[in-house]
């Protein structure tokens, strides 16, 4: 290989990986009420398939069907969907839920499965082992004795935690290095702070 080139080759090499590097975080998605997690329909007609089809409001103006190709990617927050996919709930009616269903944000109702797939924040969060999302401002990254107080101690993007319960926009948890306290888990705005730390949890 003349040298020339091999100083290209290892000039674009550099330049890709500066670009991945470079590149942005997904936007946090806001938190809206809790999480559905819906399951592809294994035949046509069945409960899941009933539940993927969206309506602009309950039951009134079919918007057509939930695309699993075209839901939102929040593998980066809830881990791999292996079975059931995660989506984030605006809104409840009964058996009605409002959800955001595509990687552009768009929202429709669809009708709740009847096995317990919908769970509000306060009991999905209850008990997981979490982590902060990267990326955030550093006022985040901190850990206090109670909600909203001050002399908080910091933490770092891979400091890992396990929720004790939800109150208000605050989770009281404790650290890895069992350090209880209390941190947020949505931000002012109601975007989400914290996402799911899966190989914690297969420990």
């Amino acid at each position: 290989m003349k040298p020339l080139t091999a100083i290209f080759i290892i000039l674009a090499f550099l330049s890709s990986v500066s670009a991945a590097a470079a590149a942005p975080l997904p936007m946090r998605p806001y938190a809206g009420i809790g999480i559905l997690m819906l399951s592809p329909a294994s035949e046509p007609g069945d409960t899941e398939s009933i539940s993927q089809r969206l309506y602009q409001e309950p039951a009134i103006l079919r918007q057509g069907e939930v695309d699993f190709s075209r839901v939102p990617d929040h593998e980066w927050i809830f881990g791999s969907a292996e079975v059931a996919y995660p989506l984030i709930v605006t809104a409840r009616r009964g058996n009605w839920l409002r959800v955001v269903y595509d990687d552009a944000g768009r929202e429709a109702w669809l009708m709740a499965p009847s096995r317990k797939g919908y769970r509000p924040w306060d009991e999905f969060l209850k008990g997981q082992a979490a982590r902060l999302l990267p990326g955030l401002r550093k006022q985040f990254y901190q850990i206090f004795r109670q909600p909203g107080g001050g002399g908080g101690a910091a933490l770092t993007g891979k400091s890992g935690f396990r929720i004790i319960r939800i109150e208000d926009d605050w989770a009281q948890v404790i650290t890895d290095q069992n350090n209880p306290g209390w941190l947020r888990w949505r931000d002012e705005d109601g975007r989400l702070l914290v996402g799911l730390d899966r190989a914690a949890q297969n420990h």
